[in-house]
């Protein structure tokens, strides 16, 4: 992750914009915060599976890759990963602690500044019973502006990410290779939707005079076609298109086109197969 052939560190484009011209920077996907996308837009590491130390670069505390000289971390952190615990640090480092698959208890509380910690930088929107996830988020976006905080957002439904909307967006996804998800009532309500993310995020970010850099993904589209699952994969470009028209309307009521860049791209294409692919125009 960010290591050349000589396991030499490579600088990304939001640490250089961090570090040249003063941006705030953030990262946000529908899957596991610390997951490949998303890491790499600022960890240093020789697994991409070794979520809990990716984390840590990614939130400015010292990991195996920056022990004594800890990444200053992304602004903005906003994704999933909530309530996936377990006791295997398979692909992880001999620093895995056992609990949350991609960020410790302890390293929660270490950044969370509701803990009354002088090092703590973030207002921390997690998922929570009985609380309604988009108004959360918004309501700690709105606390991370006042307080000058960063924002950090762990959410999502079993396996980590954020529920599949689907083709319709009923969020009822149809069976495949490894079975079907079905969510409760409180999977739906208590989590946010990416672009409901990427409003908090532009919220915290815009606050930067110097100007920012925001790395958005939908990353379930990839989980979907590893499923082999063209509905998932459907509501899931569906749910980072909702994401990317919150980006345009924001530049938009700025009249800032001369001051943004956008760019839409994927870190890989996928393999899909349709075994009868007449049955999506019957009727």
């Amino acid at each position: 992750m960010n290591l050349d052939c000589e396991l030499k560190k490579v600088e990304t484009i939001a640490q250089r914009l961090q570090r040249t011209q003063g941006f705030s920077v953030g990262a946000i996907t529908s899957v596991p915060f610390c997951h490949a996308t998303p890491a790499a837009a600022y960890a240093h590491n020789v697994s991409r599976d070794d979520y809990q130390d990716l984390s840590r670069d990614m939130l400015g505390l010292p990991s195996i890759s920056h022990k004594s000289d800890p990444l200053p971390g992304l602004d903005v952190v906003l994704g999933g990963g909530y309530g996936e615990v377990t006791n295997d640090g398979a692909g992880q480092g001999q620093n895995f602690i056992a609990g949350n698959r991609y960020l410790t208890d302890e390293d929660l509380k270490r950044v969370d500044e509701s803990t009354g910690s002088p090092t703590a930088k973030y207002v921390v929107a997690q998922r929570t019973s009985g609380v309604n996830g988009p108004k959360l988020l918004a309501d700690k976006a709105s606390h991370a502006v006042a307080e000058k905080k960063r924002l950090l957002g762990f959410f999502g439904v079993k396996k980590g990410h954020l529920p599949f909307q689907t083709a319709n967006g009923d969020y009822q996804p149809v069976l495949d290779v490894k079975d079907a998800e079905v969510y409760s009532e409180a999977d739906i309500d208590e989590n946010p939707t990416l672009a409901q993310m990427t409003e908090a995020a532009l919220k915290v970010l815009q606050e930067d005079p110097d100007g920012f850099w925001l790395m958005v993904e939908s990353g379930d589209v990839d989980w979907a076609n590893h499923a082999n699952n063209i509905d998932n994969s459907i509501g899931a470009v569906l749910s980072g298109d909702a994401a990317l028209e919150k980006i345009f309307h924001w530049i938009e009521a700025r009249k800032a086109w001369e001051q943004s860049l956008v760019i839409v791209t994927s870190d890989h294409g996928h393999f899909l197969h349709l075994l009868q692919p007449e049955v999506l125009t019957d009727k």
